[in-house]
């Protein structure tokens, strides 16, 4: 329960699953004399079309009617939250919205180029329970006062925003297992990243949309106490709620989501799993899709003949860089139809490695797998976690052992993929062509390696002789091993 918190809160469950239909204590507008509305009356009124006196005194107000950014029953459902919308607020917003709302540069391919003079820094996670505390070594307590008080400020500073935007959406790539969200932001550029983050998901009215997860997100809001950083973040995890305070990155933006959401998942579906990767699907509906892991994004933009990225719930498309001192934003806008995907039928690790100790193409089975997943290794000594972000709140063996798992009961096949080894990206098209239509080459085997079986690949340019590779290998899954067993201890 949580509501020693806030009474305005109610219960957890009231929060996240019931619309709670209060009175408004203001007349907001009546009370708002720079509102669209009064100053169309006050024209009217001046061209004698009003009986002004009737208008005040009369016992029932006729409202405009429904538009854009007006929405009754919306705004009603946000004011179950304690946010209550000054001017406009939309549900789910069509794309053309938020890139008129956003600011930046739109080129003919409707990609959004935005800059931001602010890097966002020394962002601090704040937990409610001290266990998800203890998993999280940045992290920092928040005590039951704080959490109402900034839970308050940040939905009063929503109300007073000029536009909010509400998303309601899915996290997950399968009806079967979503966790339902809502989303709740006064930031176009936010609200745009969320909108090709998080897949659509059966459509319900708004009052009836029951949801797992809710988070509220104000980037430009300042949390005036010195006990907070002008960026944090506050992971309920008990109750499936996030906080996002201040200037964040994007894909800390998609943690947070996953902090709230994974432990949930793994809760209420003991066979799913959230990761961070992207679904690659081919033209024909009737193929199954791939489950790819590429850390760079090298999927992103490609136009390959075998197939796109058409996940939303893994693809980070709002890449950021840092140009001096200013952030550029580039949002790549995904169509999708629905997050109705079939069980992949393979697993692809895109690893960019230029030192050649990873071959062109290589096979593993689930236990090779797992360490690959584990351990995260994106090419040229560099290991990045897959299955583990800032916000960890699951454990991490827990997660190893389910990965592995659905890998070795569900028959799937597990590749790795090396572009460095190719001198044009369409042999890597080629590649996830044969993986979908399951006409791959047989591994051979190698007294190489244990972590990996290679399959020869005519295209690929060609390795450093096998007495170079195999110190390299032997260096290299020893230190893939030290690192794999570091995260499960």
């Amino acid at each position: 329960m949580i509501s020693s918190v806030s009474n305005k809160l109610n219960s957890s469950k009231k929060l996240l699953n019931v619309v709670s239909y209060t009175t408004v204590a203001n007349n907001a507008s009546k009370s708002n004399n720079k509102s669209i509305y009064n100053i169309l009356r006050r024209k009217r009124d001046r061209q004698g079309l009003v009986n002004v006196e009737a208008f005040e005194n009369s016992e029932t107000t006729v409202y405009p009617r429904s538009r854009q950014g007006l929405d009754y029953e919306l705004n009603w459902t946000l004011n179950g939250y304690s946010i209550t919308p000054s001017y406009s607020a939309y549900r789910n917003p069509r794309l053309p919205l938020l890139l008129q709302h956003s600011n930046g540069v739109t080129d003919k391919n409707n990609v959004l180029i935005s800059s931001s003079s602010q890097e966002p820094k020394n962002v601090v996670n704040f937990f409610l329970d001290e266990t998800m505390l203890a998993k999280n070594g940045n992290g920092k307590m928040v005590s039951i006062v704080d959490y109402k008080l900034i839970l308050e400020k940040v939905k009063q500073n929503i109300s007073d925003s000029t536009n909010i935007y509400v998303h309601d959406s899915a996290v997950g790539s399968c009806r079967d297992v979503e966790s339902k969200i809502r989303f709740v932001t006064n930031d176009a550029v936010s609200s745009l990243f969320v909108k090709h983050l998080l897949p659509t998901t059966t459509p319900t009215q708004v009052g009836e949309f029951k949801h797992q997860l809710t988070v509220y997100c104000v980037p430009e809001y300042k949390f005036e106490d010195s006990k907070f950083p002008s960026s944090f973040n506050i992971i309920d995890t008990k109750r499936g709620i996030a906080v996002i305070v201040g200037i964040q990155s994007t894909e800390n933006i998609r943690n947070v989501i996953s902090s709230i959401s994974s432990n949930i998942l793994m809760n209420t579906h003991q066979d799913a799993l959230t990761l961070s990767a992207d679904i690659y699907a081919s033209a024909s509906s009737d193929a199954s899709p791939l489950l790819i892991f590429n850390n760079d994004g090298f999927l992103l933009n490609k136009k390959f003949e075998s197939g796109k990225v058409v996940s939303q719930g893994a693809i980070c498309d709002l890449i950021e860089k840092f140009v001096g001192s200013k952030k550029v934003n580039t949002t790549v806008p995904i169509k999708f139809e629905t997050n109705s995907f079939k069980q992949p039928s393979s697993v692809v690790f895109i690893i960019r490695d230029n030192s050649g100790v990873i071959p062109a193409f290589s096979q593993l089975n689930s236990e090779q797998a797992q360490k690959y997943f584990v351990s995260g290794f994106v090419g040229d000594d560099v290991y990045q976690p897959f299955f583990i972000k800032e916000q960890n709140t699951t454990q991490n063996i827990q997660k190893a052992e389910l990965f592995k798992n659905l890998i070795k009961d569900g028959g799937v096949n597990v590749y790795i993929i090396n572009p460095s080894s190719f001198q044009k990206d369409a042999e890597v098209d080629k590649l996830l062509g044969s993986i979908m239509s399951g006409k791959v080459g047989k591994s051979t085997p190698s007294d190489i390696y244990t972590t990996l079986s290679p399959i020869q690949v005519s295209s690929s340019t060609q390795p450093k002789n096998a007495e170079e590779i195999k110190k390299l290998a032997k260096s290299f899954e020893s230190k893939l091993q030290q690192q794999v067993n570091q995260l499960l201890v």
